[in-house]
């Protein structure tokens, strides 16, 4: 089986960056109706033969020039300028891209394909033959392959500012928590003198420190999630665009850690209580 493709440079109209524009036969989202697969966020695939032309951006045009479903847009190739209507957002591009079907931008630039896509069969071994008779060969699973290597590593970055996060958390939340039950000994003598039973004193400890370890938690995740989208919004260029979204389950699991953390210092705090000598606490009462 093989897929005619069509792959040009152009550049958005008054804008002098590079994008790629490819014209494909298929458009799929998903299993084997096509050689090659977009992964659409945003929007529809577009349909052939409309005036304008359909087409699809991915998210890192999308994020350096604004555009949007529904816009109509320019892009040149040269001096020959070719106007296209938005229909959809793609993701999982590093380079700029806008996605035609190739009839349509065949008719555009009078030039049918530039590439071909082929399958064949895994004992198949005259690629070197290929080779001579084309410029190059890119093998799609390599390609795949190298796609998700770099997703991981860019999970990898996230998860490592994540437990970043937790580093900062606990370390905010074991300073707030020691610096409180210090601060307490006062107002916990005090309780203890007029008679509040240990256990009223212990559930008290139990519900400030699960409040304290809940908000730690918490700010703990967002400081790790907005500190990777800006140092993510510090890295990325025209040239070179990735993002990387959050993972609720990862958050929740720095969340609980924290609240963890918190909760469990409570017996710190009961054993200061139980502790404390309350003559010596009298004493300083009346002084």
């Amino acid at each position: 089986d093989y897929e005619l493709l069509l792959t040009l440079t152009a550049n958005p109209d008054g804008d002098s960056r590079q994008l790629v524009a490819m014209g494909l036969d298929v458009f799929s989202t998903s299993g084997n109706q096509a050689m090659q697969t977009l992964s659409l966020i945003e929007g529809d695939l577009p349909n052939q033969g409309s005036d304008p032309p359909e087409a699809l951006v991915d998210e890192g045009i999308q994020h350096f020039l604004g555009w949007e479903v529904g816009e109509v847009q320019a892009i040149r190739f040269g001096s020959q300028l070719v106007e296209f209507k938005i229909t959809g957002i793609t993701e999982g591009e590093i380079t700029r891209t806008v996605y035609f079907n190739r009839a349509d931008l065949a008719s555009e630039v009078d030039l049918e394909a530039t590439s071909v896509f082929l399958t064949y069969p895994e004992e198949f071994n005259r690629t070197n033959e290929l080779g001579d008779m084309s410029i190059g060969i890119i093998d799609k699973q390599q390609t795949i392959d190298a796609m998700e290597s770099l997703m991981e590593q860019q999970q990898g970055f996230f998860i490592s500012i994540q437990l970043l996060g937790i580093v900062v958390a606990i370390v905010v939340l074991f300073n707030t928590l020691i610096i409180n039950l210090a601060e307490r000994d006062l107002e916990l003598a005090t309780l203890r003198v007029l008679g509040a039973p240990i256990s009223r004193i212990g559930s008290m400890m139990l519900g400030e420190h699960f409040a304290i370890g809940l908000i730690g938690g918490v700010l703990g995740a967002i400081f790790s999630i907005l500190g990777t989208q800006w140092m993510i919004s510090s890295l990325v260029q025209w040239s070179f665009y990735f993002k990387v979204d959050a993972d609720p389950l990862i958050s929740s699991y720095l969340v609980g850690i924290v609240l963890f953390i918190s909760v469990a210092l409570t017996p710190v705090g009961m054993w200061r209580v139980h502790r404390m000598d309350l003559v010596e606490k009298v004493k300083e009462f009346s002084n």
